[in-house]
C-alpha cells in the first residue's frame, strides 16, 4: 500500500553543501585519534564508517565543526529556496549524530541563515520520503543515489578532486550552489512556484507495505515520539495495567511501546503472533520478560543514557533536601512554626559518598557532587579502571564503601546478585548516621529493614524514588519523617522524557524495517553504522537462504568463519542473519536474528564462528559451510561498503550473486551450456547472465544463471536430469548491495578466489 504526500518540500545538505569544504574535520580527527582518513571523510562520515566516537568529538559544542565557515553563496541559496518552497518546505537534513543539534543549531544561527527545520538521520531518504521531500542537494554520491533509488531528484554538487561517476536520470550534477538555485527556478516558474509545485511535479510514493504497521503503546510517552509513529504506523493507545485490554490489543501489534508500569509477561508475548519489537522509553526493563521475548524472537530496545542527567539531578537534589533538613522546614514554616533552632542542616563538603555502579546515571552524580568538593569512592565490578580515572573516582570493594561513607547511592539494575543487596545484615555494615539513596530499583533495598533503621536512627536519612511494586499505594517507608519519597520520576525530567521519545521513536522504526539499532538488550550492541549493517545483514541472510536451498534438511552443524579484521559484535549479526534465513526454510517455527541461536540450541544444531587471520589489511570475508547429509558453502565478501556473495561450494564468481539465480553442479565438458540454453528456451525463460567457475579442465565445475523469469519445477527436473549435470537448483536473492565501479567488484571476487 502507499499513500501520496504532496512534493513540495526540498532536503538540503550540511556538511560541504552548506558549510565548507570539511576536509578540516578529518584533519582534527587524525590529529587527535592518530587516523589516517581522507579529506573527504565528512562529507560522509557515516558512509565511510568513521568511528561514532569520532564523529561525536567532531560535532560536540566546542568540536572542530563548530568552527567552519559557510561554504560560499550558502545564505542566498537558502534565501532563494525560502523563496522558492516556503520556509516551512525548506529542510537541513544532515547525518550528524543527533548530539550534534545543539551545535548545529547555534553554528546556524550564528552564520545568519534562517530558521529552517533540521533532522539528524543516517537514513536520509526515509527521513525525505517520510517529509515529503521532491528535491534534494547533496556532495555524496551514496546519498544522491539513494534519493535517485526513491524517486527523489537530487542536485549532486561537483568535487573537483574527486568527480563522480554517476548515470542516473534523477540525479543532476551542478557546480555549486548558484547552479543549483538557478535549475530550481527554471524548473518551478512555469508551475507559479510553491503556489503549484504540487500541480507541476508528480507525488512522492510513499511506500508503507501491504499492511500499516500497528504499534500499541501502553504507557505515557513523550508526543516526540508518537509523532515519529505517525509517519509511518497506526498507533493504539492501551491501559497496560489492564492487563485484559492489553491481551486484547496484542494480536494485531508490531510493537508494543512501555514504560515502567506495563509488565510484559510471557502471557502478553504468547497473545501478539506478529510482534517484532518491544521499546522501553526509560532504562531498566525488569518489567519485561527477556528470555520469552528472545526465545519468541522479539527485539527488546531501551534507551540508555537519555534520562540520565535526569537521574542524576534528581539524586543531588534528594540528598541536598535531606542534608538541608527542606521537608521538614518548609511544612513547619506553611504550617506557622518559626523552627529556625531546631532546623540544623548539614554540609556536604569533606563527606564521602560511596555509589554502588558507576553507570552513566552515576557518573553525573559523581560529577555534580565532586562540585560540593565531596570525596567520591565508587564500586563496580564491571567497570574498567578507565572509568575511574576518568571520572576523579576512587575503586572500593563493596564492603569498603558501606564501611566508610557518610552517604550511600545505588546505581545497579535489578539482577539476583543486586536484589536486596542493603539488607538487615549489610545495614549493621554501614556507618552509624549514614544517609542511603535509592534511585535505581526497587527491590535493590529491602524495604522494611530499611524502614526498620529509619525508626531507630541507625540510618538517619533516605531517599527513595524506586519500589519493590509500582504504583506503590502502601510501604513501611510512607510517613517516616526522615524519608524522602517520590513516585519514580527520577528520569522524567522535561528534557529527558523528550530525549527518551526521541531514542524511542527513531530506533523502534529502524528496528521494524529491519535495521541494526544500538540500543537492542537481547542483542549485540551494533558498533556499525544502520544502513551500512543492514546492507551487510541482507547479504548474510541471503547466504544463509541460498545455503537452505542446497541443504533442504536440518544440518547439524553451522559454522562461520571470519576473515579479516571485523568487530565481535558485527559478525555476530551476521552470523544470525545468515541463521534466522535458513532456519525460516528448514522450520515452521517463527525465527529472527533474536533468537536464532536459541532455536539451534532447541533443534540440536552445533553453530561455529571462529575468526582467522583479523588483519586489518585482509578484506572482510564470511564463509558460511553448512554439514548434512552434504556440505555445502557460500562465501560473502564485504568492502565495508558493499558486501556479495562471491563463491559457492568453493568456486569463485566473477561478480556478486543476486537475483533469480540457477546454480547447477556439472562435468566440464562440451555441450552443458548448450543443453542447459535449449530446456530454458523451450519454457519460455530468457537468460540474463551466465558464469562458469572451475578448478581446473574436465573436472567438476559450476554455473551460475540469472534469468528474467522463474523457472519452472519441470524445468528444473529436466536439467538435473541432462547429461553431466549433477545437480541444480533454483534460489530468489536480492538485488546486490550496492553499485560499486568494476575495480570494486574485482577487488572483492578476487579474495574469494584466493
Amino acid at each position: 500500500m502507499s499513500t501520496s504526500v504532496s512534493a513540495n518540500r526540498i532536503a538540503i545538505d550540511l556538511d560541504g553543501v552548506l558549510t565548507e569544504h570539511p576536509a578540516p574535520l578529518a584533519a582534527a580527527a587524525n590529529q587527535r585519534f592518530k587516523l589516517d582518513l581522507p579529506e573527504r571523510a565528512f562529507i560522509d562520515s557515516a558512509g565511510l564508517n568513521v568511528p561514532l566516537n569520532v564523529r561525536e568529538w567532531v560535532y560536540s559544542d566546542n568540536g572542530p565543526a563548530s568552527r567552519l565557515q559557510p561554504a560560499a553563496n550558502a545564505l542566498e541559496f537558502v534565501a532563494k529556496a525560502v523563496d522558492l518552497f516556503g520556509e516551512s518546505n525548506v529542510i537541513i537534513l544532515t547525518a550528524r549524530p543527533e548530539s550534534s543539534a545543539k551545535m548545529t543549531v547555534t553554528w546556524l544561527e550564528r552564520h545568519g541563515f534562517p530558521a529552517i527545520a533540521i533532522v539528524f538521520a543516517d537514513d536520509k531518504l526515509t527521513s525525505a520520503r517520510s517529509q515529503g521531500c521532491h528535491f534534494a542537494v547533496e556532495d555524496s554520491e551514496r546519498h544522491a543515489l539513494n534519493y535517485a533509488a526513491g524517486g527523489i531528484t537530487c542536485f549532486l554538487i561537483e568535487d573537483t578532486h574527486h568527480p563522480h561517476h554517476v548515470d542516473e536520470p534523477l540525479i543532476i550534477q551542478v557546480s555549486g550552489l548558484p547552479e543549483v538555485a538557478g535549475r530550481l527556478n527554471l524548473m518551478l516558474s512555469s508551475a507559479g512556484r510553491r503556489e503549484s509545485i504540487a500541480a507541476a511535479l508528480p507525488p512522492v510514493e510513499v511506500d508503507t507495505g501491504e499492511r500499516v504497521p500497528v504499534i500499541v503503546v501502553s504507557d505515557a510517552i513523550h508526543p516526540v515520539a508518537r509523532a515519529e509513529f505517525l509517519t509511518v504506523a497506526r498507533i493504539v493507545d492501551v491501559d497496560g495495567t489492564d492487563v485484559d485490554a492489553l491481551l486484547a490489543a496484542m494480536p494485531e501489534a508490531d510493537a508494543l511501546v512501555v514504560r515502567s508500569e506495563t509488565q510484559v509477561t510471557s502471557e502478553v508475548l504468547a497473545a501478539a503472533p506478529r510482534l517484532k519489537v518491544i521499546a522501553r522509553a526509560g532504562v531498566g526493563v525488569d518489567n519485561i520478560d527477556l528470555e520469552a521475548a528472545t526465545r519468541a524472537g522479539v527485539l527488546v530496545l531501551n534507551a540508555p543514557g537519555a534520562n540520565a542527567t535526569s537521574a542524576g539531578e534528581h539524586t543531588v537534589a534528594v540528598l541536598l533536601a535531606l542534608m538541608r533538613q527542606l521537608p521538614y522546614a518548609n511544612d513547619s514554616t506553611h504550617a506557622g512554626r518559626w523552627e529556625r533552632i531546631r532546623i540544623v542542616p548539614s554540609d556536604l563538603r569533606g563527606r564521602t559518598i560511596g555509589l554502588v555502579g558507576l553507570g552513566r546515571v552515576a557518573g553525573v552524580v559523581a560529577r555534580r557532587l565532586q562540585a560540593f568538593e565531596m570525596r567520591v569512592i565508587a564500586h563496580d565490578p564491571l567497570i574498567r579502571p578507565e572509568r575511574f580515572a576518568d571520572l576523579g573516582v576512587e575503586p572500593v570493594s563493596l564492603d569498603t564503601l558501606l564501611a566508610s561513607a557518610d552517604i550511600v547511592s545505588f546505581h545497579v539494575p535489578s539482577t539476583a546478585v543486586t536484589r536486596h543487596m542493603l539488607n538487615a545484615t549489610t545495614i549493621e555494615q554501614l556507618k552509624p548516621g549514614a544517609i542511603v539513596l535509592n534511585m535505581a530499583r526497587g527491590d535493590v533495598v529491602d524495604e522494611e529493614a530499611l524502614a526498620s533503621a529509619l525508626r531507630t536512627g541507625r540510618i538517619a536519612a533516605a531517599g527513595v524514588d524506586v519500589f519493590s511494586h509500582e504504583p506503590c499505594r502502601k510501604s513501611p517507608l510512607f510517613g517516616l519523617p526522615n524519608a524522602i519519597v517520590t513516585p519514580h520520576t527520577a528520569g522524567s525530567s522535561v528534557e529527558a522524557l523528550e530525549a527518551v521519545g526521541r531514542v524511542i521513536g527513531n530506533s523502534t522504526l529502524a528496528a521494524l524495517r529491519g535495521e541494526a539499532v544500538a540500543n537492542a538488550v537481547n542483542l549485540p550492541q551494533a558498533t556499525l553504522e544502520a544502513p551500512e549493517l543492514r546492507r551487510l545483514t541482507t547479504v548474510a541472510g541471503a547466504a544463509g537462504h541460498l545455503l537452505s536451498v542446497l541443504v533442504p534438511e536440518i544440518p547439524h552443524r553451522v559454522r562461520l568463519t571470519v576473515y579479516g579484521q571485523v568487530a565481535p559484535d558485527v559478525a555476530e549479526h551476521v552470523l544470525n542473519a545468515a541463521l534466522s534465513s535458513s532456519f525460516q526454510q528448514w522450520l515452521s517455527r517463527r525465527v529472527t536474528p533474536v533468537n536464532a541461536r536459541v532455536v539451534a540450541a532447541d533443534i540440536g544444531v552445533e553453530v561455529e564462528s571462529p575468526t582467522i587471520d583479523a588483519e586489518a589489511s585482509v578484506l572482510p570475508q564470511f564463509l558460511f559451510e553448512v554439514r548434512g547429509t552434504s556440505t555445502h558453502t557460500v562465501t560473502v565478501t564485504w568492502d565495508r561498503v558493499h558486501a556479495g556473495i562471491v563463491a559457492v561450494d568453493r568456486f569463485s564468481l566473477e561478480r556478486p550473486l543476486a537475483g533469480e539465480v540457477m546454480i547447477t553442479h556439472h562435468h566440464d565438458q562440451p555441450g552443458v551450456i548448450g543443453t542447459l540454453g535449449t530446456i530454458l528456451a523451450r519454457y519460455g525463460v530468457n537468460i540474463a547472465g551466465m558464469q562458469v567457475s572451475r578448478h581446473a579442465p574436465h573436472r567438476e565445475a559450476m554455473m551460475v544463471t540469472n534469468v528474467d523469469e522463474p523457472i519452472p519445477a519441470a524445468a528444473l527436473e529436466e536439467i538435473r536430469a541432462a547429461a553431466a549435470i549433477e545437480d541444480a537448483f533454483v534460489v530468489t536473492l536480492p538485488p546486490f548491495a550496492g553499485n560499486p565501479d568494476p575495480v570494486a567488484v574485482s577487488a572483492m571476487t578476487s579474495v574469494a578466489m584466493k
